[in-house]
């Protein structure tokens, strides 16, 4: 393949000149003698204006609307690996000039990029094969650290389009790794949201892809969010949802339930079972995020609020999806189940029709098994349609009465007539101890009781009573 000739400058300007997408303004420059350019990409920049060094770089940086420029360097024997100087300024010009002039005494082409904001709200990360993977608040780079965002690739643009406005603009089949950045303003030499940094050519590319979360992602947007976000792109039935976050634009998705009433949800960074507010009627947000945040133990601790298209509660409840469907477990009451899911409520023998509705949900988020692996699930149903209004990643196995497993030193009871908050405090005494905790009391093993236990990975099981 021609492009693993070209040099990483070269790549870039062949990006414009193939109209293969956009990509940061930036001028490189020849490896011998100075003041000579090989590419200039600089918005309004006239090429017959015959400018030094210094006067180019200056333009760059007037033209850029973070005011600041990156260097990059490489050699034609070392295309990857070299060292990336961030946020210069025009009063840092002559620091500039000095590194351009060392880096060709070392024999290395230079690269000036405009620098554009990783705090803008956006996402960075690389597209390869079947997948996508990225962060906010860093540079393509992110994919070599913990806690990146994998996701299908088609799977990854329509949650991004439906939180952004729009689908990146990859123009490249799933052979070439590409480094890409989506940003809220426009960006660039063609003013557009997505960015190409970077693009190489592989064969015979085949990634499984399993989505996991928490990620660094589904913190900045909420971890509910997130959940919810993967059960639309799911095709599930999603109430509709506006998500107002601290980091993103209000968005919106998921269906009409034919109501007009509004729910509201806070959505905390990481999921934290019954700890946060959830309402049935619309109160003051601000009011709201105040009082919420005064419950967690950071300074920052809800990412968003959510208004949620009311359902009609005929009947609500929760159930877990295993791989196998002899293992699933659905609970429910009639009417509301935030009750039911604090244990204020106990689990009821649900009607035929209400379970053939949530057996079929299962079966359908079931076929995303290889994505997502076992999940729980929280439901609502009017009377035709089941609609999920929750979706957590669960990371333990067992059998239907086993929350948990382990083998502890001991059990240690637990009557869940206590409080959530009891169980947390108790939780927090017993990690790291080998001992388990067994609740007792009639509730659903879907309930926020066996959330808080799996989330710690406690072993634990339930005793109804």
């Amino acid at each position: 393949m021609r492009d693993r000739m070209l040099m990483k400058d070269e790549k870039l300007n062949s990006i414009v000149e193939f109209d293969l997408g956009n990509i940061a303004q930036f001028i490189s420059f020849d490896l011998i003698k100075e003041n000579k350019t090989r590419f200039v990409h600089i918005n309004n920049y006239n090429k017959r204006e015959g400018c030094t060094e210094k006067e180019l770089v200056e333009k760059l940086i007037k033209s850029a609307p973070s005011k600041s420029v990156n260097i990059r360097s490489y050699s034609p024997n070392t295309m990857k690996g070299n060292k990336l100087i961030i946020n210069k300024k025009l009063e840092d010009i002559k620091e500039i000039l000095d590194i351009i002039k060392n880096n060709r005494a070392e024999g290395k082409y230079s690269i000036i990029n405009e620098n554009i904001d990783i705090n803008d709200g956006g996402v960075s990360g690389v597209a390869l094969g079947d997948i996508l993977e990225f962060s906010p608040k860093d540079t393509p780079k992110c994919v070599d650290k913990d806690g990146i965002c994998l996701l299908p690739r088609e799977f990854g643009y329509n949650i991004l389009e439906k939180i952004y406005g729009f689908k990146p603009e990859i123009n490249f089949d799933p052979n070439y790794r590409v480094e890409f950045s989506i940003h809220p303003k426009r960006q660039g030499v063609d003013k557009r949201h997505t960015i190409i940094w970077e693009y190489e050519h592989y064969d015979n590319i085949n990634y499984e892809c399993k989505i996991s979360w928490p990620n660094k992602f589904s913190r900045f947007i909420g971890d509910k969010a997130f959940g919810l976000l993967v059960a639309d792109a799911l095709g599930l039935q999603v109430p509709k949802t506006t998500v107002i976050s601290r980091n993103v634009a209000p968005f919106t998705f998921g269906k009409s339930t034919g109501l007009y009433e509004k729910w509201i949800r806070t959505c905390p960074i990481v999921k934290e079972p019954g700890k946060y507010f959830t309402g049935d009627s619309w109160i003051d947000p601000f009011e709201l995020m105040n009082n919420e945040e005064n419950k967690g133990n950071e300074d920052v601790n809800i990412a968003s609020i959510l208004s949620q298209d009311s359902v009609e509660a005929v009947f609500s409840g929760a159930s877990i999806v295993k791989k196998s469907m002899e293992n699933d477990i659905i609970e429910g009451v009639s009417g509301k189940g935030d009750a039911f899911m604090i244990g204020e409520k106990n689990n009821h023998i649900l009607p035929e029709a209400v379970i053939r509705g949530v057996k079929r949900l299962n079966n359908k988020i079931r076929s995303y098994y290889r994505y997502i692996g076992e999940v729980s699930i929280e439901w609502v149903y009017d009377g035709e349609h089941v609609w999920i209004v929750q979706l957590n990643q669960l990371k333990s196995k067992g059998n239907k009465n086993i929350i948990v497993e382990g083998n502890p030193l001991y059990y240690k009871e637990f009557d869940v007539s206590n409080s959530l908050d009891e169980l947390r405090e108790l939780i927090k005494n017993i990690k790291e101890k080998n001992i388990g905790i067994e609740l007792i009391g009639n509730i659903g093993i879907t309930s926020h009781y066996g959330d808080l236990l799996r989330l710690a990975n406690i072993p634990s099981k339930l005793n109804r009573v």
